[in-house]
């Protein structure tokens, strides 16, 4: 199943997420920073917002999926062309959505959206012919989504919520000093050892976490790189065939996506050493 669609025409820059400003908790940083190289960076002149985002692929295609909320659609940057890989209208109800979420079993692949509107999580099953809804377990608080391969990550506000469609839920507080944009799952060595790196809407600041499948610890911070000229922060999505994070982000009035490949400094070479081999 290809994401691609007939593309439209979008103009005008409206409400970007519906983030209210939470304020800082007792989070703080590790000695250990984030850096980060600019692969590319794409203007995104096509659509109105590009908000939460997850990565779709088939083979050499590569298409990174986000959140439009303006114009209730999901669109896709095409990283081969720099342009729209085309648009889906989203479902009755979830105009006001941030995370885009893709579990990419290949039984039965679901996409997921969710609403800072309201409590309802969306998933589709069958490409987006038809829409479903669940309990969210951030409530309307959820704004990035991602996939490690057996349960989901969200965010709630400054936390994250691992959970299973409908089902049970594991919480982590105190994870961002300010309230969560783009989650992003990195997977290591095994279905469910990887990190998981956060960034924040209103502070520069990402932070990575390794998981060990039963918990989350801190392993570095960093902030967006000067040469992006960053406003806010939207979106997070790792790219398994590229080896890179996707990042969207605003500068001035301009939405834009940019590719990233990172490495952390300040660690000792034996703890690096055993954080980089799962990657």
């Amino acid at each position: 199943m290809q994401f691609v669609f007939m593309a439209l025409c979008l103009t005008g820059i409206a409400d970007d997420g519906g983030i209210g400003a939470v304020g800082l908790n007792d989070w703080s940083p590790v000695d250990a920073t984030i850096t980060f190289n600019v692969l590319q960076t794409w203007d995104i002149t096509w659509a109105n917002h590009a908000l939460g985002m997850a990565t779709w692929e088939s083979g050499s295609t590569v298409n990174i999926v986000f959140s439009n909320s303006i114009g209730a659609e999901l669109n896709s940057l095409d990283p081969a062309t720099g342009g729209t890989a085309g648009s889906i209208p989203k479902p009755a109800g979830s105009g006001a959505g941030f995370g885009v979420g893709y579990n990419d079993n290949l039984t039965t692949p679901i996409w997921h959206i969710n609403s800072w509107a309201n409590s309802n999580h969306w998933y589709s099953e069958d490409g987006f012919s038809t829409w479903q809804t669940t309990s969210n377990p951030s409530g309307s608080n959820g704004r990035g989504i991602s996939w490690d391969g057996s349960h989901y990550w969200q965010s709630n506000e400054t936390g994250l919520v691992r959970y299973l469609l409908g089902g049970s839920s594991q919480s982590f507080t105190g994870i961002a000093p300010t309230q969560i944009s783009g989650v992003a799952y990195i997977p290591g060595p095994s279905r469910d050892i990887g990190h998981v790196m956060v960034t924040t809407y209103n502070t520069n600041i990402f932070v990575l976490y390794s998981w060990d499948g039963a918990s989350l610890v801190q392993e570095a911070t960093g902030v967006s790189p000067a040469s992006l000229n960053v406003t806010t922060r939207y979106g997070l999505t790792w790219c398994p065939s590229r080896s890179s994070l996707f990042f969207s982000y605003s500068s001035g009035s301009a939405y834009r996506i940019a590719e990233l490949t990172f490495d952390v400094v300040s660690l000792s070479r034996d703890t690096w050493a055993g954080i980089k081999s799962s990657f």
